[in-house]
């Protein structure tokens, strides 16, 4: 049954007191009569009055939902039918009129499909249980595929678990969604990681102005959380290249602090998503002079040779790596393709 039917059949019980009450109204304004047979008086006018409003708002909640409104006009003419018709009165409406309504009661087809309000995202992060549709058939399946809104919303969800990178995607995919509570989940998630980086870029802009930063410490972590805005695909087009070229401006700031292979290394990458060639190959042979290991530095070399097309040099760059590196799961895939 549904939530518009099951308001509309209101509960007889909720009556019963409104009933009592007034059949001992009419009750003690009746026993004079009944013993003396005396002519009514106003006493007994005004206890039938009262036992007849109380009579006719009981009756009126006896009814079903939608013909308790208007609640003044339906008590009035309840009342004013039981006041001129002693007891005829109440037992017609009784036992005639209100099993009458309820047989005749609109049922109207729900319009709407209740849904059980999902986990916030600000809730415990509990891992998602193995037997659901999300873990067997994939997040991307679920919410490409799937034609129920509640596990598109469970996928949505799952994203708290997963890195950010790999989430943001799948939040976008749900930005598309016909679903409004699904689309909704996933700008209001997405919009906490931008909150949540915003937040950290506030707080080290603070300390490093309250503390300073000999050590290019501070800068260097601001670059790290404007790089990220690109790395995550939150910011795209010229917003993109504005936080790449402010993160590259901070993470040069922190070279001039203290220069090291890592910071040439992330000035490199930024580079290479600005598609500057020449100044990820400066950055990358920096990192070389500094020390950096092939196992960290060739794959890069790698990516900057295959952007320029010297795919001579980004076979070479390959053959750098170390059996170990060769085995990792990102790499294997891509040296098996290029062999």
């Amino acid at each position: 049954m549904s939530t518009h039917e099951t308001a509309a059949r209101a509960s007889p019980l909720k009556s019963l007191p409104w009933l009592v009450a007034g059949l001992l109204f009419e009750s003690t304004a009746a026993y004079p009569w009944w013993v003396a047979i005396t002519l009514p008086t106003t006493e007994m006018i005004a206890l039938h009055g009262v036992g007849s409003v109380l009579l006719a708002e009981g009756l009126r909640r006896a009814l079903p939902t939608p013909y308790q409104r208007p609640a003044l006009g339906v008590l009035l003419f309840f009342a004013l039918l039981i006041f001129i018709l002693p007891a005829v009165g109440f037992l017609g409406l009784a036992f005639g009129l209100v099993p009458a309504l309820y047989r005749t009661a609109p049922q109207r087809a729900s319009r709407w499909q209740p849904l059980d309000l999902p986990a916030l995202p600000y809730q415990p992060m509990v891992p998602p249980s193995a037997d659901s549709v999300a873990m067997r058939e994939g997040l991307t399946s679920v919410l490409s595929y799937s034609d129920n809104s509640r596990q598109r919303q469970e996928a949505i969800l799952a994203c708290r678990h997963l890195p950010r990178r790999q989430a943001v995607s799948l939040l976008r995919q749900g930005l598309t969604d016909p679903t409004d509570d699904v689309r909704l989940l996933a700008y209001s998630m997405l919009s906490g990681i931008e909150r949540d980086l915003d937040e950290q870029i506030k707080t080290l802009s603070t300390a490093r102005q309250d503390n300073g930063d000999p050590f290019g410490q501070h800068a260097e972590a601001l670059a790290m959380h404007y790089w990220e805005y690109d790395y995550l695909k939150l910011a795209q087009g010229s917003t993109a290249r504005f936080l790449l070229n402010q993160a590259l401006d901070y993470l040069d700031q922190a070279i001039d602090c203290a220069d090291s292979a890592h910071r040439q290394l992330l000035r490199g990458r930024l580079c290479l998503a600005l598609n500057d060639d020449q100044g990820a190959k400066t950055a990358f042979q920096q990192c070389q002079r500094l020390g950096m290991h092939d196992d960290d530095l060739a794959p890069y070399r790698a990516e900057l040779a295959f952007q320029t097309r010297d795919y001579a040099s980004m076979l070479t760059q390959l053959a750098r790596l170390s059996p170990t590196a060769r085995e990792q799961p990102i790499l294997h895939p891509l040296l098996e393709y290029w062999r």
